[in-house]
This record gives structure tokens, C-alpha cells and sequence, in this order.
């Protein structure tokens, strides 16, 4: 099967590039050609290289306002560049991105599936509306976000729930030694209460929310550390971006908390926890924030947000608290500080709970299967 897939940045934004890196290349790995058209490189750029056959440079997916004559010519010769790549199924991760996909599909008869990861914003252009109708099947990674986007203009008899899937082989608990040796590297005492946050520094996560809570988890919990590591978002405003990095380090200024650059090896960071937060007030669509951690024996307290009561269920739900309630978050955290001793066998039933539902081969296995059927029946090409 030959797949073209269309990426804005190859490079580690936030979830959704890596779930696209990562199905790509398993997909490429079942056999399959894999093509990228991608807008501008980034730190997975060799990662992509390592599986595409062709990895083709386009000027954009939509025309700019700023210079419409000139970037429309851009977008053309892009189409047409991933037309000739004659692909079986065109795959999607980015709305925006869907026109190009659409339009490339009706020049070779080759469907478009759209791998929906992400919330729908309040706005969306022209083009991506008409577009949509044109999808011929939607994968979205929860039940909560393709609840938020039946309005769209995306047919609700072909979205289909595929929950995101990570390798288990990858994410496993660490020896204790290597949890020590990385406590040591970071300065952190061996017996400390570590409490973990990993990704985009914004408001919509909710990072001002954990350190409040974490004020509470100080006072009852003496020695806890709390190790922050990320950045901001590529795409956030500069300035709102430092705004708000700069407000959480003041609020921040009397607590412990040790803060990292963003990182690709995050493993051994949420290895060496006691217990990882995803405080986010948006509705998460399924965040491998959640599930990575548990893979590592590591319990997780996040927000009742979006997809993450899809991922802690069962006995898990109980780690589920509301969004912005900075007393129940560090209530939840606080009740974990002693969960080695009390309850050794917590970090394997949170990685058995995962193990079963959530593994990157059922993932592929259901997407494997949709692009397959879809590229079957699409008809012949030339």
C-alpha cells in the first residue's frame, strides 16, 4: 500500500507530531510506502528519514493571506508534486492540512483519512470546511473528541474510535538502580516524593494549577520535589508565552521544584517519579502524557479533561480529579506519597491496566486495516 502522509513540522510540538512519527513509521515497517509532504523540518526530520520513501518539501497546505497570488502557486506546485508520488490513501493528522489531501485525492482517486487528535478550534477556514465532506474515513483517537466535532462537517457514519497506542517494549519500569542514577544526575535525593510534569508549558495544561497544588503537597509531604520539564509551544504567541513561563517561576519561587529544558529521553524522568500530573483544563484527546507513565509503573493524576476517563478507567478513575480544583489535585498527589511502602504492587497494576487496552500493535493493527480496506476499493490508478 502507498501511503502519503502531509505533516506541518517534523519535530516534537506536542502529542499529535509524535503520534504521526510513530504510526508512520510502524506502518513502514508492516511493508508499506510511506511518502511525506511536509512544510519544514524539525528534531524528528531524521527520525522521518530513516522510513519515507520520498520526503517532499511543500510551500504550505492553504494559501496565506499575506501573499495570496504567491503562495496559491506554492500550494499548486505542492499538489502537484504529491500527485506524481501516486499515492493508494492519503492520511491526515492536521484539519488544515485536509484541502491539500482532497485535493491531491481527486487527482489520483485516493481516498483521504483523517486521524483526528485534536480538539476542534472555534474557527475553522473556508477551505477545511469544504474539505471535511470529502473525508472518507475519520479515526478519532476518543469518543470525546469525535463528540466535539460532529457539528464540523465530518460525515458521524465514517468517524471511527481508535485509541492512541504506545509501545509497551519502550515504556517499562526501570531498575531501581537506573531510577537512583537519574535522581542522582538531577540532584534529587534517593527517598524523595517526586511528583512529575512533562510537556507544553501553558495555561490550557494547567502547570499554574500543579504548582498551587503542589504548595499543598509541600506542607504534608516534607522532602517532595516537583520536577517540571518542557517549553512552550512553537505556535503560542512569543510574548504570552514568556508571560506565562515568566508567572509560573514566580509562583513557583518558594517550592522545590527543579525545571528542564523540553526533552526527546523524557523515559527516564518519568521513570524515576513517584507520580506523574496532566492538570490540563482543555479536553486532552487522548494524552500519551497518561499513558506512558502508567506503562512505566507509575501512577498518574490528571483532570476529568477530554479523553483521559477513556484512558483511567475502572479502578483507575479514582486519580481522575476536576479541572482547576488545586485542593483535590493535591489532595490525590499527596495520597500517593507513600504508595512504594503501603502499596508495592500499584506501579504493575497501573502498567497491566494499560498493557492490555493500549498497546502502539492494536493501534496499528485497527489503522492497518481502515487505510487497507479504503485503498482496496478506491479503483485502479495510472
Amino acid at each position: 500500500m502507498r501511503i502519503l502522509t502531509v505533516a506541518n513540522h517534523l519535530g516534537s510540538r506536542g502529542g499529535l507530531e509524535r503520534n504521526q512519527l510513530t504510526m508512520c513509521r510502524a506502518l513502514a515497517e508492516r511493508g508499506h510506502i510511506v511518502d511525506v509532504a511536509y512544510q519544514s523540518a524539525g528534531d524528528f526530520t531524521k527520525d522521518w528519514e530513516s522510513f519515507s520513501r520520498h520526503m517532499l518539501t511543500i510551500d504550505g497546505s492553504l494559501p496565506r493571506a499575506r501573499r495570496p497570488v504567491g503562495s496559491s502557486i506554492g500550494v499548486g506546485r505542492g499538489i502537484a508534486a504529491a500527485a506524481r508520488l501516486r499515492p493508494e490513501v492519503i492520511y491526515v493528522f492536521r484539519p488544515l492540512d485536509i484541502p491539500f489531501a482532497v485535493v491531491v485525492g481527486r487527482l489520483c482517486r485516493a481516498p483521504v483519512v483523517f486521524h483526528l487528535c485534536l480538539p476542534q478550534p472555534n474557527k475553522l477556514p473556508a477551505p477545511v470546511r469544504w474539505s471535511l465532506r470529502h473525508v472518507a474515513l475519520t479515526l478519532s483517537v476518543s469518543h470525546d473528541t469525535a463528540g466535539l466535532w460532529m457539528r464540523s462537517g465530518l460525515r458521524p457514519s465514517a468517524i471511527q474510535v481508535v485509541h492512541t497506542g504506545i509501545d509497551m517494549d519502550h515504556y517499562v519500569p526501570a531498575p531501581a538502580g537506573d531510577q537512583l542514577a537519574t535522581r542522582e544526575e538531577l540532584g534529587i535525593a534517593p527517598d524523595a516524593f517526586v511528583a512529575l510534569f512533562a510537556g507544553r508549558l501553558a495555561s490550557v495544561k494547567g502547570v499554574d494549577v500543579l504548582i498551587r497544588a503542589f504548595g499543598q503537597v509541600s506542607e504534608k509531604v516534607p522532602g517532595a520535589r516537583l520536577v517540571i520539564v518542557g517549553a512552550s509551544s512553537l505556535s503560542a504567541d512569543p510574548d504570552d508565552a514568556e508571560r506565562y513561563i515568566r508567572s509560573l517561576h514566580q509562583l513557583g519561587s518558594s517550592y522545590d521544584i527543579l525545571w528542564l529544558e523540553a526533552r526527546k529521553d523524557v523515559e527516564p524522568l518519568i521513570q524515576m517519579a513517584d507520580v506523574v500530573a496532566a492538570p490540563s483544563r482543555w479536553p486532552e484527546p487522548f494524552s500519551r502524557s497518561v499513558i506512558e507513565p502508567l506503562a512505566c509503573g507509575v501512577p498518574v493524576v490528571a483532570t476529568r479533561v477530554g479523553g483521559n476517563a477513556e484512558i483511567l478507567v475502572d479502578w483507575l478513575a479514582e486519580y481522575l480529579v476536576p479541572a482547576d480544583d488545586v485542593d483535590a489535585l493535591a489532595e490525590r498527589i499527596a495520597s500517593l506519597s507513600a504508595w512504594k511502602a503501603e502499596d508495592p504492587g500499584l506501579g504493575l497494576r497501573c502498567r497491566d491496566a494499560v498493557v492490555v487496552r493500549l498497546s502502539l500493535g492494536q493501534e496499528v493493527d485497527a489503522v492497518e486495516s481502515a487505510l487497507a480496506g479504503l485503498a482496496r476499493t478506491s479503483g485502479p490508478r495510472s
